[in-house]
């Protein structure tokens, strides 16, 4: 099994899309995203390689089910490392 590590950015992507969620629209549907999120990503643990590769080179990316979201994940021997949390209308990779 997988440990699941968290980066800093990646945590900052995360509690950035709560944050619109709770200004946009309620303490429920920000709770809802927060639930559907982690739930994803704690199912990475046993199956990481259910990710396709990824558009910046040594990465993989993670599609949430019903979100408009993308993880951008690095696998590793033992650990999975959410790297960030991208909208999936964004532009990724970015031109800079």
């Amino acid at each position: 099994m997988f440990r699941i590590y968290w980066t800093e950015e990646a945590e900052k992507d995360f509690e950035s899309i709560l944050s619109y969620y709770l200004e946009n629209a309620s303490f429920r549907v920000a709770e809802l995203v927060y639930a559907r999120i982690k739930e994803q990503v704690e199912t990475l643990k046993t199956f990481p390689e259910r990710t396709r590769i990824g558009r910046v080179s040594g990465t993989r990316e993670h599609v949430f089910h019903k979100l408009p979201y993308i993880a951008i994940v690095n696998i590793d021997n033992d650990t999975v490392s959410i790297l960030n949390i991208v909208h999936s209308a964004r532009k990724y990779p970015s031109d800079s």
